[in-house]
């Protein structure tokens, strides 16, 4: 008589089964990401170079970037010193510095999912009282004691973060980023836009006064800088959806 032969067959539900092949799946992915990210931590380098800039006849200096975060501290020198720190991982970051006139161009850019921490971070050292402007595109854009001058600067996605200045201007503008802003003596003006981001200042109190426009269209506003419509200076902060905070002293 032939042996009787009892097919197998799968009990599970059709749903428990989709679960089952799901949690695989992420399981999966969850490993290759650890795998790839420990393999790019493994290979994490960072170099640091140095550019000196001749400043020639130029009148002030511009630096158009893209992702670069950048930092601008005051230098003894009559020209532009430029640290780069470039970090790269898995992948190289790409990196390029030029000038051209006045402008310096920065082209920076990584793939962060592949390699966690990458990116380009820029020291400009400039002399005193000469103009900046500063241009990027989604890096940080910070500034230490400054002094005279005027400092402009414009980010779409960065934040804008300057502290102890004794500039005699400063402008700022970013779509999403946040603005912040601390003067260690009175400037003759501030003046601050973003899109989403907020916007907070301290300007200290002394004889100058001030026309103040502090204004938001959805974002939380208060100023305890006292307004003068025929001050000597004025300060600017105006938001869509951000939130703004003014500060005397």
């Amino acid at each position: 008589m032939p042996e009787e032969v009892i097919a197998d067959y799968d009990v599970r539900s059709p749903a428990s089964r989709t679960l089952l092949t799901v949690i695989g799946t992420i399981l999966a992915v969850a490993l290759f990401a650890a795998a790839v990210l420990g393999v790019s931590i493994l290979m994490k380098d960072t170099k640091t170079s140095t550019s000196i800039i001749e400043l020639g006849d130029s009148a002030q200096i511009v630096v158009n970037a893209t992702t670069a975060d950048i930092r601008v501290v005051e230098g003894a020198d009559d020209v532009v010193k430029v640290t780069s720190k470039v970090t790269s991982g898995l992948r190289k970051t790409d990196f390029l510095i030029g000038r051209k006139g006045d402008e310096i161009k920065v082209i920076s850019g990584c793939t962060s999912w592949l390699s966690p921490g990458c990116g380009v971070s820029l020291t400009l050292s400039v002399p005193k009282g000469i103009p900046v402007v500063i241009n990027t595109t989604s890096g940080d854009v910070t500034a230490d004691a400054l002094e005279q001058g005027v400092l402009t600067v414009a980010t779409t996605s960065g934040d804008i973060s300057v502290g102890d200045l004794t500039v005699d201007e400063f402008s700022a503008e970013s779509s999403s980023g946040d603005v912040k802003a601390s003067f260690a003596t009175q400037p003759f003006a501030f003046k601050a836009l973003t899109k989403s981001g907020d916007i907070s200042a301290s300007v200290p109190a002394g004889d100058r006064t001030y026309a103040v426009t502090a204004e938001s269209k959805s974002g939380d506003v208060s100023s305890t800088i006292d307004s003068d419509e025929n001050g000597q200076g004025f300060v600017r902060a105006t938001s869509v959806d951000g939130d703004i905070d003014l500060r005397s002293g």
